[in-house]
C-alpha cells in the first residue's frame, strides 16, 4: 500500500470517528470494513486486511457481518499459503453467533481445501477438513463436506466419496434444516452421487421429490422444483436413463414462476 492510499485510508476513518450518533458511526466503520476487504482482494495486499480488523474492532453494532467481510476476502487472495489460512481462521474467533460463523468457516474450509486438493498441499487440505467439523451449523458443515467431495470427484473418486458419505450422514441426522435446502443439498448429493456412479442417486432423487409435495408457496416450490429437475438431467445422462429423461416433463409441469419456468425449458432440452 502506498502512502497516498494509507493517507486516504485515515482520512476516511477519521471521518467516521466524527459521527455522534452511534448507530450511524457503527454503519459506516462496517461499511469501511467493508470497503477496505474489498481493495484487499482487488490489489493482493494484506495489509488492507490489518486494517480492515482494526476498523471492524470499533464496530459495535453486528460486528460479526465485518469480519465475515473480512474473511471472505482472505480466501479470494491470489495468495493462499498455511500463513494466510491460520490468519483467517484467528478472524473467525471475533464473531460471535453460528449463523455468521458457518458462513465463515465454509468460506475458509472450502476455498482452501479445494486450493489443497488441486495444488496438492496436503497440510492445508488436512487442516481444513479439520476444520469443518467446527462449523456450528449443520447445513453449512454438510454443504462443504460435499463441495469439497465435489471438487475430489474428478481426483479421486474413493476419496469423493468417503466426503459425500459425511455430508449424507449429517443430512440425515440434522433436525431443524429448513425443506428448501434440504430439497437442494440431496438434488446436489444425487447429481454427484451419479458423477461417482453410486445408484442412490435415486434415493436421494425421490427423497427430494416426495418432499417437495410438501411446499405450498409457489415461488418456493418452483425453485425446488427447477433443482429436482436439474439433478435429474445430470442422473439420466450419467447412467443413460431414457425413462427418467423423459419424466422430466412432469416435474417442469410443476414450475408456475415465470423465471424458473424459462430455465427449466432450457434445461428440459438438455439430453
Amino acid at each position: 500500500m502506498n502512502q497516498d492510499n494509507k493517507n486516504r485510508i485515515k482520512e476516511i476513518i477519521d471521518s467516521a470517528a466524527g459521527i455522534t450518533e452511534p448507530a450511524e458511526r457503527s454503519r459506516k466503520y462496517k461499511s469501511i470494513a467493508g470497503i477496505l476487504s474489498r481493495e484487499a482482494v482487488l490489489s493482493n495486499d494484506l495489509i488492507y486486511l490489518e486494517d480492515a480488523k482494526k476498523v471492524a474492532g470499533l464496530v459495535t453494532d453486528d460486528p460479526s457481518k465485518a469480519y465475515v467481510e473480512i474473511v471472505r476476502a482472505f480466501t479470494k487472495l491470489n495468495l493462499k499459503d498455511k500463513n494466510i489460512f491460520d490468519e483467517a481462521v484467528r478472524t473467525t474467533e471475533k464473531i460471535d453467533n453460528d449463523l455468521d460463523l458457518s458462513v465463515a468457516l465454509y468460506e475458509i474450509t472450502f476455498t482452501f481445501g479445494k486450493y489443497g486438493i488441486v495444488k496438492k498441499e496436503e497440510a492445508i487440505y488436512s487442516d481444513s477438513l479439520d476444520l469443518i467439523q467446527k462449523i456450528p451449523l449443520n447445513a453449512y458443515r454438510a454443504m462443504a463436506y460435499r463441495n469439497i467431495s465435489r471438487v475430489m470427484a474428478g481426483i479421486d473418486q474413493e476419496k469423493s466419496l468417503k466426503l459425500l458419505d459425511k455430508s449424507i450422514e449429517i443430512l440425515e441426522n440434522s433436525k431443524g434444516i429448513e425443506t428448501i435446502y434440504l430439497i437442494s443439498a440431496f438434488c446436489e448429493t444425487a447429481a454427484l452421487l451419479s458423477e461417482l456412479n453410486d445408484k442412490r442417486s435415486y434415493v436421494f432423487l425421490n427423497k427430494s421429490i416426495s418432499m417437495a409435495g410438501n411446499i405450498s408457496d409457489d415461488f418456493d416450490k418452483s425453485a425446488v422444483l427447477l433443482k429436482i429437475l436439474e439433478a435429474e438431467t445430470e442422473i439420466g445422462n450419467q447412467f443413460k436413463d431414457k425413462k427418467l429423461l423423459d419424466e422430466r416433463g412432469i416435474i417442469t409441469k410443476g414450475i408456475t414462476k415465470e423465471y424458473y419456468k424459462t430455465l427449466a425449458s432450457k434445461e428440459s432440452n438438455k439430453s
